[in-house]
């Protein structure tokens, strides 16, 4: 049986924890921002949410109605993606805090931390989601088109669509915590995996979202007023060109009519937290120490036992401090190297034989297989070293080891470097084989675009690294741009260079550009690090 008292600790620590955190304020600040833009003004020259061609645009009255339910079907977007990495912590934090050695022997059952950390997540985003819902009365007013608010119509979108999303990703933020394989930064990255291909397909048999109910309503208002509505093309996110050449309509929408049926799938949404949360009580190890947890074991401190009575005072000796010889101090880039190396076969045993068998079989294939399908595998093969760039500057704030590293001789110009080019050896070891027979075709461009891709990968992930102590900021963003920019072919975010347009426009000039500045931080903020230790 739950205690209702243990319950609410557990909801409130966990509540405090991440809204006192800077990743909260961040992604509130982003989720706020994107609403806005999300709403253009009148006169802007864009559009986002409407039925349009190359001579007119439709779309409906900034109401209440419309308002808030274009801002609601972003917050569901923006926070199912972003959220999960304010809130993906709360199990690690209770074991890297000590923390869960209290739990691990007070009496609460598995269910109650489960749900009661579920619980404190779905307050966090729905937190945010109330702040956003405010920021939406206030865009509203700021529009001018409706100045009677309807709070009813402005609110409904937020608690029936977007509350219980948020409820469904605290449950597998907190599941996927209890999972060890899913615990770390293997997580991160299949989760926006999962968002970005699993969702788009799951929104065909269920709507997760509220999307398809929302724009099929409009749609629906629309088309009562303006017939020839049928005929034009659906816009849904960013269409530049607005209102230069195009006649703008607008149509009057009341909103959704919320009936039993639609509540009753949403309610479905609250049932599968439920069952969520039963299945990582089962999975939850409750920081036993044996089961693989990387955290800190049970009472692991050492006790050393002294009597002080009747033993004899040993008298400390004078040590004589020798600076230290040339050979301690030179510039040793190879030793420094596969030490890094062999950090990394430490931290990742299974980049090992398999690891290097896998970057050899992508090097053959590389040189064998068409140019169409080497573009396509060379992006699937710079995904797969993920977790070993994630780790770049962040090794020494996770294992706590900065003040010892940082002591060394001329660290900076040593380990900095080592690390760097680390990444960069990583990059070329899976992406080898398509630069080489890129380079063989006498597609020099090419060549540069890709190298140039391969030192921007590991570049951004120490800065990243190094700027936020986190692994967790680049596993995200880097998964993100993988799949919108080099997956999807987008020209402007195609940063390995494998889009022939984006290498015809010069694009990987912009990443050569980037590639140093980033680098540049890096080495300023690894500076700050060794001088405030």
């Amino acid at each position: 049986m739950i205690r209702i008292q243990v319950l609410l600790s557990i909801i409130r620590v966990g509540y405090l924890n991440r809204v006192r955190s800077y990743r909260f304020l961040l992604i509130l600040i982003l989720c706020i921002l994107a609403g806005y833009v999300f709403v253009p003004a009148p006169g802007a020259n864009y559009v986002t949410l409407g039925w349009g061609s190359s001579t007119v645009f439709y779309r409906g009255v900034y109401n209440s109605a419309w308002i808030g339910s274009m801002v609601a079907l972003l917050t569901a977007f923006f926070l199912a993606l972003f959220g999960f990495y304010v809130i993906n912590d709360a199990v690690k934090m209770d074991e890297s805090t000590g923390v869960g050695q209290v739990i691990a022997t007070a009496p609460i059952s598995n269910l109650a931390y489960t749900l009661g950390n579920t619980l404190g997540n779905f307050l966090v985003l729905g937190t945010m989601v109330g702040i956003v819902f405010m920021t939406a009365l206030v865009m509203q007013l700021v529009m001018g088109e409706v100045l009677v608010v309807d709070f009813l119509a402005l609110l409904a979108p937020f608690i029936v669509i977007v509350l219980p999303l948020m409820f469904l990703v605290s449950a597998v933020a907190v599941l996927f915590e209890t999972i060890p394989s899913l615990s770390k930064g293997v997580g991160n990255v299949f989760y926006v995996v999962i968002w970005l291909l699993g969702v788009p397909i799951l929104s065909d048999s269920f709507d997760l979202f509220g999307s398809n109910m929302i724009i099929s309503s409009m749609e629906a208002a629309g088309k009562a007023v303006f017939p020839d509505m049928h005929d034009i093309g659906f816009i849904l996110g960013y269409s530049w060109g607005f209102p230069e050449g195009r006649t703008l309509s607008t149509f009057t929408w009341s909103g959704i009519q919320w009936t039993f049926e639609i509540l009753q799938t949403r309610l479905l949404l609250v049932g599968m937290v439920v069952l969520i949360a039963l299945i990582a009580s089962l999975s939850f190890n409750r920081f036993d120490p044996s089961s693989g947890s990387s955290g800190p074991s049970v009472f692991s401190s050492n006790v050393i036992n002294m009597e002080i009575s009747g033993q004899q005072v040993v008298p400390i000796k004078e040590i004589d401090l020798r600076p230290l010889s040339m050979k301690a101090v030179r510039f040793d880039i190879l030793s420094m190297l596969v030490a890094e190396c062999r950090l990394m076969l430490m931290e990742f045993p299974s980049i090992g034989g398999l690891g290097l068998l896998g970057a050899a079989a992508f090097i053959v294939a590389g040189l064998d297989v068409p140019a169409d399908i080497a573009r396509v595998l060379l992006s699937s093969a710079w995904l797969i070293p993920v977790l070993y760039w994630s780790r770049l500057g962040t090794r020494e704030v996770c294992h706590g080891t900065g003040q010892l590293v940082f002591s060394s001789a001329r660290v900076l110009m040593r380990q900095f470097w080592a690390m760097w080019l680390t990444g960069v050896i990583v990059s070329l070891a899976f992406g080898g084989g398509v630069i080489l027979r890129t380079g063989l075709k006498g597609d020099f461009a090419g060549v540069a675009a890709l190298g140039v891709g391969a030192m921007f990968i590991p570049s951004l992930a120490l800065f990243l690294g190094v700027w936020t102590g986190s692994s967790k900021v680049f596993e995200f963003l880097y998964t993100l741009l993988w799949y919108i920019g080099p997956m999807n072919e987008v020209i402007p975010l195609d940063f390995m260079g494998v889009v022939p347009a984006s290498v015809e426009t010069g694009v990987w000039l912009r990443y050569l550009g980037a590639t140093v500045v980033l680098v540049l931080l890096a080495f300023m903020g690894r500076k700050l690090q060794i001088q405030d230790d």
